[in-house]
């Protein structure tokens, strides 16, 4: 919905494009309007300015001597269509709508549009009267369609984003049809792990059948829980030849490309079931029609002596510490610079959760300081700047000026709080930069405690390990975890003004893992409640690995995050042992390991897996176990999944990176309200359990 940044990146891309003697340019999906409008994409204003930004491109003379492809949205015949628009010296030339819309997880591109049906024929489009006005041509209509177009020396055609990952994608029988040049605009977001997936499928697409395939992808938060990782890449026969960076704080990226097209001609020309298969088209499928374009795409025979294609490249895939200190930073980046903020406040315990969140903040303060470095009078050196009100004085390059300017941490200690983890706290704060408190909220916890004591009847609740019950042992964790948050946001908006900085507010952050979500083991409006999560979507794992990354030289060279990662988690809620030493532990207090959270987390949404069929799989994958036991551990989850799902619809919005987030509101969809004991499931285990043991005593 940023239209003027929208028409400043695509301009700055435009100028990129042409600086570099490009004949095409591909852009990714939706750019004119942004990919993330969600329920926008339903008001008429949203499609009429995505058009103005297109005349205004015109205007400029932008796609002059150049061929363009935009994503943009279009109404054709009543319905809204997510369309590519080639443009070509200030015209029109056809507009191209998705065939196969993306449905699952984080997308609901069904809710807004239309898909176009393989076997629709080719139809006219109305142009917009914005467009009529600046084009040169004078038409009035073009064609829509799944069509193709013929150059004077070449053939080219678009798929979309989830055309790709179609088992019957459309790029099959475009390379049966003799296009040289297959291109897809997409809108894909990160997730662990899932580039090397991306990467197979563009080079499988003409690894098999030949040809060019160009992929731009968005880069960036685009006001939602998703980060856009980029990585636009050429690929020619299967072959890697350019590939543009996955994570980075700047806007606007373009990555060239000099391929050969005779090259695509000898590789399938040398494949015999190529060529008997291109040679059925007309039997077995309906080729694309070509509309004829006055343009040629290839360089003159002079120009062609300078320029060699390309080489080939080895795709760069981060590792996974990799990728948990790049994404969420960016984004948190993204964020922060157009949430109008000052900085961030982190409740910084010491424990592994907000340790890796600080650490998080540290790495994104290591791209915004290369950025500066690198381009001092660039956007993001601007925005920093604009960040911290300090247009006309000195503006920090290092990642520790950078990190002290935005980032405040909190140690908000009670009389449970162990000296242990306050001295994590403290020395990670110094390690990165951070401006470090201590904040004793003892008074609070005994002023709320004395209000429960004098209304309920002068009875005092006592922790479990006083002789207390479980309600009451509960109650005093949760009024300590409670209070916490309220003292955060509290900081986050006074903090700037006791310093007397020119006003602003810091955004609070959340530090709860995607495994602790799903168990729901955390407070319903605790430190998990914040304005942003950039860890909500990391499994415990995963974060463990990262704090063991970021410790070494090789990884952020922080060696305080040795000794966090070592330590056992705990919330630090109960009393502490005679000795002042932690006798609480988290996974003591869930009844099951991180380890095991995270497998019943992929089974539950990967796997699609209910009660029984949980049981089945955890029977049989796991070593040492018997089936009594597999049912007793898959029981205890899904029993406190039950009891805590309701803890899901209020999760703070959280950074996307993992396909089993139990987030509730853009992506797992699911009850918030369960039997909890699962009467038929359960017993459906446990017959399945008896048989099981009653099959195994036969047999010995």
């Amino acid at each position: 919905m940023d239209f003027d940044g929208n028409l400043r990146r695509i301009r700055k891309s435009l100028l990129q494009a042409k600086e570099g003697n490009a004949k095409y340019r591909l852009g990714p999906e939706l750019e004119m309007c942004g990919y993330g409008c969600e329920d926008h994409f339903l008001e008429p204003d949203t499609e009429t300015h995505a058009w103005e930004i297109l005349a205004q491109l015109i205007v400029e003379g932008l796609t002059d001597d150049m061929l363009c492809d935009f994503g943009i949205m279009a109404t054709h015949h009543g319905a809204r269509f997510n369309c590519r628009v080639f443009v070509l010296n200030g015209n029109v030339l056809l507009i191209r709508p998705k065939s196969i819309l993306a449905g699952e997880g984080n997308y609901r591109e069904g809710r807004y549009f239309a898909a176009w049906p393989a076997h629709r024929p080719e139809e006219e489009f109305v142009l917009p009267k914005c467009i009529l006005d600046v084009s040169s041509d004078g038409r009035k209509t073009v064609p829509i369609g799944l069509l193709a177009l013929r150059l004077n020396d070449a053939t080219l055609a678009a798929e979309t984003c989830e055309e790709l990952f179609a088992p019957r994608a459309p790029h099959r029988n475009l390379a049966l049809a003799g296009v040289d040049l297959i291109t897809n605009g997409s809108g894909s977001h990160h997730c662990l792990r899932k580039l090397d997936r991306r990467l197979e499928l563009i080079r499988s697409a003409t690894k098999t059948g030949g040809g060019v395939y160009l992929y731009a992808n968005q880069r960036g938060c685009d006001g939602g829980r998703l980060y856009y990782d980029g990585c636009s890449c050429v690929v020619v026969n299967g072959e890697l030849v350019a590939q543009g960076k996955q994570f980075d704080v700047k806007e606007v990226e373009v990555v060239h490309a000099v391929v050969n097209l005779d090259a695509v001609l000898a590789y399938r020309g040398s494949m015999a079931s190529m060529r008997e298969q291109s040679a059925m088209q007309a039997i077995e499928f309906q080729p694309p029609r070509f509309v004829p374009v006055d343009f040629s795409i290839c360089m003159d025979e002079n120009v062609q002596t300078v320029h060699s294609p390309t080489e080939g490249i080895v795709p760069r895939i981060h590792r996974v510490e990799e990728e948990i200190a790049l994404g969420p930073a960016c984004w948190l980046w993204d964020y922060l610079r157009r949430s109008g903020a000052r900085g961030f406040l982190l409740p910084l315990s010491g424990g592994a959760d907000s340790s890796a969140v600080a650490t998080i903040v540290y790495s994104m303060a290591r791209k915004v300081a290369e950025e500066v470095r690198d381009n001092p009078k660039g956007l993001v050196a601007k925005d920093l700047a604009r960040i911290l009100r300090c247009e006309d004085v000195h503006v920090p390059s290092t990642a520790q000026e950078i990190t002290g300017e935005l980032l405040n941490t909190v140690y908000l200690a009670t009389e449970h709080s162990s000296n242990e983890t306050k001295d994590r706290a403290s020395r990670l704060a110094n390690q990165i930069g951070a401006k470090h408190l201590v904040s004793w909220i003892d008074k609070a916890v005994q002023a709320v405690l004395a209000i429960a004591e004098m209304t309920c009847g002068g009875q005092k609740p006592r922790f479990r390990s006083q002789g207390g019950s479980a309600t009451e042992n509960a109650a005093l964790q949760n009024v300590q975890a409670r209070l916490r948050m309220v003292v955060a946001f509290l900081l986050a908006q006074l903090l700037p003004w006791a310093r007397g900085e020119k006003g602003g507010f810091l955004l609070v952050l959340g530090s709860a893992n995607v495994d602790e979500c799903l168990r729901g083991y955390l407070t319903k409006y605790d430190c998990s409640s914040a304005d942003i999560n950039p860890i909500g979507g990391i499994s415990k794992t995963d974060l463990r690995r990262f704090l063991r990354w970021a410790s070494l030289p090789g990884g952020l060279d922080l060696p305080v995050l040795g000794e966090v990662e070592a330590a056992p988690p705990t919330a630090e809620l109960e009393p502490l042992d005679e000795d002042g030493a932690i006798k609480q532990t988290d996974e003591e207090d869930m009844g099951m390991t991180y380890q095991e959270l995270s497998a019943y987390g992929r089974l539950r949404s990967l796997a699609r897996a209910g009660p029984v069929s949980m049981f089945e799989t955890v029977y049989r994958a796991w070593k040492g176990i018997t089936p009594r036991e597999a049912a007793s551990k898959v029981k205890h989850f899904f029993r406190y999944y039950a009891i805590n799902r309701h803890k899901a619809t209020t999760l703070t919005p959280a950074y996307h990176a993992e396909d089993y987030s139990p987030e509730d509101h853009r992506f797992d969809h699911r009850p918030f309200l369960y039997e909890i004991n699962w009467k038929w499931q359960f017993r459906i285990m446990d017959q399945k359990v008896s048989k099981i043991e009653r099959v195994m005593k036969e047999q010995y």
